[in-house]
């Protein structure tokens, strides 16, 4: 039985659709060094949809810049490149499974909104950590998103919310892998390749779980694991403060601190307190963002 759920997950990827020409054409502008602010705004016109969704969000709270983003001319020169690209491709993942929303509405919602919240966390920890904060936002925001792939391949029998429900992360994995032979994680870091995306991203989303086995860019997948402990943390319906969560580390959690060590990343528990703290406001302050990419 397994197997065949195997078998039926690699078809979905194989059979999946390939991004929107936009995405394309953006990536490979963005990945360009010789690239103007010319050829970006070129690759972003033709699509309105897309020039709407990344004027909304340039104008959020989310960049600071209410009201003065009136132009994709005007959101490539203020946001930058790389900003424009994962804007664009956190539109259109969202689009790629706009249809799964029809008969889960629910669970979908909190499906993005653990995802989202994770986003939001990634960046707040690469900012505090001198990575790219735009990068992580959408490494976090997208890190589950082979949840979504074997919810279309099996509408009845799987959910996207397990993780939610299973507070030992590798838990919910290993469930996966007893039912269908294979994760999320793994599916997910498929559907990312077959999509060309970077490779960071790919190994933010597909070594999530297990970052210590990532062949490369280890250092996505650890802070893409923290930001999603993070994340459900604070979609947990009992409400916890900073104090909560840095007792949750010292308690339950008192390898990930040696596991960061190990790996040149600094942090000492205390500031899961911190972080949780801007989590929580910068969730309450960029809820926005998070309608805006999710508009059909």
């Amino acid at each position: 039985m397994t197997h065949a759920h195997f078998t039926a997950l690699l078809k979905q990827i194989d059979s999946f659709p390939a991004l929107p020409m936009t995405v394309n054409k953006v990536m490979t502008v963005t990945g360009n060094p010789e690239s103007s602010a010319q050829d970006l705004m070129k690759a972003i016109l033709p699509d309105q949809s897309m020039c709407a969704a990344i004027l909304k969000i340039a104008n959020s709270a989310f960049f600071g810049l209410p009201g003065e983003v009136s132009t994709i001319e005007k959101a490539v020169i203020v946001l930058g490149f790389a900003e424009i690209r994962n804007i664009v491709i956190g539109k259109a993942v969202f689009s790629s499974f706009q249809s799964l929303t029809k008969n889960n509405k629910t669970n979908i919602r909190l499906f993005w909104e653990h995802s989202f919240t994770c986003g939001l966390a990634a960046k707040i920890l690469a900012e505090h950590l001198g990575y790219s904060p735009s990068e992580f936002f959408i490494a976090g925001l997208i890190h589950d998103i082979g949840k979504l792939a074997m919810l279309m391949t099996f509408p009845h029998d799987y959910s996207p919310l397990l993780e939610l429900s299973e507070p030992n992360q590798s838990r919910s994995v290993i469930k996966e892998n007893e039912m269908f032979s294979i994760g999320h994680d793994d599916i997910g870091k498929r559907l990312l390749r077959r999509w060309l995306f970077p490779e960071s991203l790919i190994m933010a989303v597909g070594y999530h779980h297990s970052p210590l086995l990532a062949p490369t860019s280890r250092i996505s997948p650890l802070i893409v694991q923290m930001a999603d402990i993070l994340s459900l943390i604070y979609c947990n319906p009992e409400k916890l403060n900073a104090d909560d969560v840095i007792a949750i580390f010292k308690d339950f959690l008192p390898d990930n601190l040696q596991i960061w060590r190990d790996n040149n990343l600094p942090w000492e528990v205390e500031k899961t307190g911190i972080w949780y703290t801007e989590l929580t406001q910068s969730r309450q302050k960029d809820g926005a963002v998070l309608d805006i990419l999710s508009a059909s």
